[in-house]
């Protein structure tokens, strides 16, 4: 059930080594450890229960599924969709893995239907809170949102605690977990946890660690000076799923009688007082579907559409207003000239129109700031039916008690962009100053640019155009003048509209030239051409490459390390414990700060090792005068010191490589050039490093970001806050190359790999997680990550996106790399 602490034992489990697959849902006020559930799933079967409507948060929630559910469309179509999910992951995990979802109690049926047909055997933990702890925090939480009160608490909690009881069969594996006991004998219900699942065998560490993830002060809603009055029957269902060994549950009927004991609900009026807090309610939406029009829409002889956010002045007014559910719209014409920009009224034949159908309807792309909020409710208050695109919007409208519903982006077009004024070449001449769309020849479909490209693009097609012998293809239809294209009319936008929709109809691609894609493109999306952004930059020569199936790639190559020569060396007798390693090439103005910070570490027995790429600037003479003052001033941790520098350049792989194979300590902290170490950095990583946890490899701090002023990312969070976990690291490099490695672990995967533009720390982290190792956050701010022009990151890496996406994916299959498709 939810609020029952299932995120406490994802968790947990996650600890003890179970594998938690896809895309969590983060931390929120709610739940500040976060959710442990994959996303993707979790929007699947919320979206299966508001179908059947039985959304868990609604009145309707709270009855049973309706008859012959399982065979119902919805159910047929997330069947599939949860198939296509789970199928790859049947394989792909050594260890064991999960689902944490409390949806899945109500529709546990279709999962054993799911796991049977892929042959997955199924076990079940069922997480159980005392009911009245469940029901406070409902309707502390849900109460604003929801309308929640203890008659539905109650009834929610017996349906997801018995539900899923009468659905298993005899045979299969149940486990009743209980949330108030990891608070009050935690080490007796660990072991009791790991009983059920005794492929698990955590060590002490691990354990340990386990057990710090329970913490008292996220166990809210113990308490309360009002006792609930909770039915008799869900006390006794809670006592019997605590009594060890009982299978006798009763009835899965609900309770009779459920009464809401009181609880003050606040109202719609109360929350549309309050619009400040409307961007934190929106937030607690995002993972929530929003319902659809329960049918197609008929209209009265005349409608007003009425549109909140755009004006009918913009195309992106007329995609939306194509994707109403109304088949009649495709068949009357924009009135011209409208006068209203916001309103359109609409006249429709007696044989299109119906008996009372709609007259009033919203198209809603905003929230408004507080000082319009009264104004727009009042407004929308009017309105039959509202439509938006946006879910957490539509759930939002909900809660203040409006006819707010999905408007999906996908779905079959009406035809409103089929009449004269959208689809006429003439329209497009006349409005814009437009020629037609390049349409698709016997010869590969057009590319269609919008927007200025800049000064590297446009030179390169001016070499193509003096070059008529080149005739590259497929061909570049440019439109620089699209965001500068003066619209002021209704009709005028209707063409815009219908020309963007004609060009994504006959290109191969769109390439969108504005920094973020504007959400009305989503419209567009089932269209045959590709909706490409251009971020980072493409070449026209990129560009067609991609198109033809030969997408850029970055050289990735097991380069040897060239030969080295060793321009200072001293060493103590003892054995270093860690090592601070740095790879230098031309930071001869800033090396001098990263070594003062290795020097500062409070940790003992260092060794630091600094290997030269063979720099032009000087570097290695600061490096040497530095080792040398080092020695003289006497108090230093260190007890080997190791200058190296490389024949010939060899890149950021080679000199790490060199660095880890000169080191002799088994723990090795990566330091680049131009970042710093704060004096605990060593010896707090590496406490966590010798604790003994099996197969650790990286311990990474926290970073603190200090960005040069002007740089485009100094107002970006100060602090570098991702923690290692492979679901992170799917879709994006979220740890920092500065961290403590296990030495023997660099090893066993054959070091890090050259790879021209950089990620060389990306891929050797997916190299680790291949080989089963794993890595785990210091939560302490320990190093500095200096931002700056002249970084790699910003002169190479941030260029070569699209390439090295497309390379770490061929090298690691498993990730799912956004640029890589």
């Amino acid at each position: 059930m939810h609020r029952s602490g299932t995120s406490l034992l994802g968790s947990l489990l996650q600890a003890l080594g179970v594998e938690l697959p896809g895309q969590l849902i983060g931390a929120d006020l709610h739940n500040p450890e976060g959710y442990f559930e994959w996303q993707e799933l979790v929007a699947l079967q919320e979206r299966l229960l508001i179908d059947l409507d039985r959304w868990w948060p609604s009145a309707n929630g709270c009855l049973a599924l309706p008859e012959g559910w399982l065979q119902h469309p919805a159910t047929a179509a997330v069947r599939e969709q949860l198939l296509a999910l789970l199928r790859p992951q049947r394989h792909r995990h050594s260890a064991p893995w999960a689902i944490k979802d409390p949806r899945t109690s109500r529709l546990l049926p279709l999962w054993l239907d799911v796991a049977a047909e892929l042959e997955i055997p199924l076990r079940l933990l069922l997480a159980v809170r005392d009911p009245a702890e469940v029901a406070r925090s409902l309707i502390r939480r849900d109460g604003p949102i929801t309308g929640m009160d203890l008659a539905r608490a109650q009834q929610l909690w017996w349906r997801h605690s018995l539900e899923p009881l009468h659905a298993a069969p005899a045979d299969l594996p149940l486990a009743v977990v209980e949330f108030d006991a990891w608070f009050r004998e935690p080490e007796v219900q660990l072991e009791r946890l790991l009983a059920v699942l005794p492929e698990l065998r955590p060590g002490a560490e691990q354990r340990r660690q386990a057990l710090a993830l329970i913490r008292p002060e996220h166990r809210r809603s113990f308490s309360s000076p009002v006792p609930l009055m909770l039915h008799r029957r869900v006390r006794r269902l809670h006592r019997a799923l605590l009594t060890p060994g009982c299978r006798r549950w009763p009835a899965a009927d609900p309770p009779p009688a459920l009464v809401g004991g009181g609880a003050v609900v606040p109202t719609p009026q109360n929350l549309a007082a309050d619009p400040i807090a409307w961007p934190g309610w929106l937030q607690t939406w995002c993972h929530h579907p929003a319902p659809r029009y329960p049918s197609v829409a008929t209209l009265a002889p005349k409608a007003l559409i009425s549109l909140c956010g755009v004006p009918l002045t913009s195309w992106q007014a007329h995609l939306w207003l194509q994707q109403l559910p109304i088949p009649q719209l495709g068949g009357v014409q924009l009135p011209d000239p409208s006068p209203d920009p916001h309103n359109l009224l609409l006249a429709f034949p007696a044989a299109a129109a119906g008996e009372g159908g709609l007259e009033r309807i919203a198209i809603n792309l905003e929230v408004p700031p507080p000082e319009r909020a009264q104004h727009w409710l009042d407004h929308l208050r009017h309105q039959q039916v509202i439509w938006d695109p946006y879910l957490p919007r539509v759930c939002l409208l909900r809660a203040l008690g409006l006819p707010a519903y999905w408007l999906d982006p996908a779905a079959a077009p009406n035809g409103w962009l089929h009449q004269p004024a959208a689809a006429h070449r003439s329209s497009w001449a006349a409005e814009l100053g437009f020629a037609p769309p390049t349409a698709t020849s016997a010869a590969a479909a057009a590319v269609i640019v919008l927007g200025p490209a800049g000064p590297a693009w446009d030179q390169s097609l001016a070499q193509e155009s003096a070059d008529p012998a080149a005739a590259p293809a497929p061909a570049i239809d440019y439109r620089p003048g699209w965001p500068e294209l003066i619209v002021t009319t209704a009709a005028a936008a209707l063409a815009q509209a219908g020309w963007l929709a004609a060009a994504a109809a006959r290109a191969a691609a769109l390439v969108w030239m504005e920094r973020e894609l504007d959400p009305a493109l989503a419209v567009l999306a089932a269209s045959p051409a590709r909706l490409l952004q251009q971020e980072p930059p493409l070449t026209p020569a990129d560009l067609r490459a991609e198109l033809a199936g030969q997408p850029l790639q970055a050289l990735a190559e097991e380069r040897p390390s060239p030969p080295a020569e060793t321009l200072f060396s001293w060493q103590l007798p003892e054995a270093p414990r860690a090592a601070v390693v740095v790879s230098l090439f031309n930071y001869a103005d800033r090396i001098s700060a990263a070594l003062n910070s290795a020097a500062s570490q409070r940790q003992r027995q260092l060794e630091l090792i600094v290997v030269d790429d063979a720099s032009t600037d000087g570097g290695t003479a600061v490096v040497e005068a530095w080792m040398q003052a080092l020695l003289a001033a006497g108090d230093h941790p260190f007890v080997r010191l190791q200058l190296l520098r490389h024949s010939r350049n060899a890149g950021l792989a080679a000199a790490r490589n060199t660095a880890f194979a000169a080191a002799q300590a088994p723990w090795c902290f990566v330091l680049d050039a131009d970042n710093a170490l704060y004096p605990d950095a060593v010896a707090a990583c590496l406490a966590l490093a010798e604790g003994g946890i099996d197969r650790l490899a990286v311990v990474h701090p926290l970073l603190a970001v200090e960005a040069e002023p002007g740089r485009p990312d100094e107002q970006r969070s100060l602090v570098i806050t991702a923690a290692w976990q492979q679901q992170r690291l799917l879709r994006e490099n979220t740890v920092d190359a500065m961290a403590l490695v296990r030495r023997s672990a660099w090893q066993a995967v054959g070091g890090y790999t050259h790879i021209e533009g950089g990620w060389e720390d990306y891929d050797f982290w997916c190299k680790l997680i291949a080989a089963g190792y794993h890595g785990v956050q210091c939560p302490r701010l320990l190093a500095v990550y200096r931002s700056h022009g002249s970084s790699m990151s910003q002169t190479v890496t941030n260029r070569s996106w699209r390439a090295l996406s497309r390379t770490l994916q061929q090298r690691h299959p498993w990730l799912e790399l956004p640029l890589a498709r």
